[in-house]
């Protein structure tokens, strides 16, 4: 039957924001870096630092400060501090590099993995999502620190279009490119499709002959897919009409000329009476 289908209702949702919960790093920390000790505050001395930038439950930007400290020969201090108040969210952690691959060794990969607990609105900074920041791919080489940052999240943003994937389902795509799931779309099948019964405005129903409606996802059970933002073309084969017409006009002459033909004998046969 059809139960569970409802109308789409094609609307705006409004705004939207995506709390951060994954930042994933890929650095180079220098090897040649000078020895120092440890960094305990800001204010200290350190070896490198990098910024990144995350999104509360509300959309606003917080940004955390990370500082390396080369504290041994192929070891590293870091910190992870949230910028607007200096307090440090994830501190003393401590990375070992294997010495021939300049990779982190086994037991600091774990280190490497750094959880950010959720907060209220009365913690600091506020509002955040459990955090993971996976620091697993940096390596000590004797090259310049380098860093590439990829952290999830959004500001809040519009609904900028509405998108129908080919297995029916409708998405919502924001102006920051996100795509939120609104439905999915359902298609019907009957045993007899030519027996549907014609509804105006291009609509067919069911009818006695045309056996009961079975309903389907698109792409599943032998359902098609549907295509978006496409127009279906005529189904009319040009060739074939222009050809039938043509028939059509040469028979109708072929009549005409028959019936003319009978009205002239019939005058013949009436003047001969005379």
């Amino acid at each position: 039957g059809y139960a569970g289908l409802e109308p789409v209702k094609i609307a705006s949702e409004g705004l939207i924001a995506t709390g951060s919960t994954l930042g994933t790093f890929f650095a180079n920390l220098d090897a040649s870096a000078e020895i120092i000790a440890p960094w305990s505050a800001v204010g200290d001395d350190f070896t490198h630092k990098t910024s990144i930038k995350a999104f509360d439950t509300l959309g606003n930007e917080v940004i955390f400060d990370v500082y390396f400290s080369k504290t041994a020969e192929n070891t590293w201090q870091m910190d992870v501090v949230d910028q607007d108040s200096g307090t440090v969210i994830q501190g003393g952690i401590s990375l070992t590099f294997d010495t021939t691959t300049g990779e982190l060794d086994a037991a600091s990969l774990a280190a490497a993995s750094v959880v950010m607990p959720a907060t209220t609105a009365a913690d600091t900074p506020p509002n955040m999502l459990e955090m993971t920041l996976d620091f697993t791919s940096l390596t000590q080489l004797n090259y310049d620190f380098t860093i590439k940052a990829e952290v999830d999240g959004n500001a809040p943003s519009e609904v900028e279009k509405i998108q129908i994937a080919a297995d029916g389902i409708v998405y919502a795509q924001y102006k920051n490119g996100d795509l939120l799931p609104m439905y999915r779309l359902a298609m019907a099948t009957v045993q007899s499709p030519d027996q549907l019964r014609v509804i105006s405005g291009n609509v067919y129903a069911q009818s006695n002959d045309s056996g009961i409606v079975i309903l389907g996802f698109p792409g599943a059970n032998g359902m098609g897919a549907v295509v978006s933002g496409a127009l279906e073309s005529s189904t009319v084969d040009i060739a074939e009409e222009l050809t039938r017409m043509i028939e059509s006009q040469r028979t109708y002459t072929a009549n005409s000329k028959v019936f003319q033909t009978g009205s002239d004998l019939m005058d013949v046969l009436v003047n001969l009476k005379r």
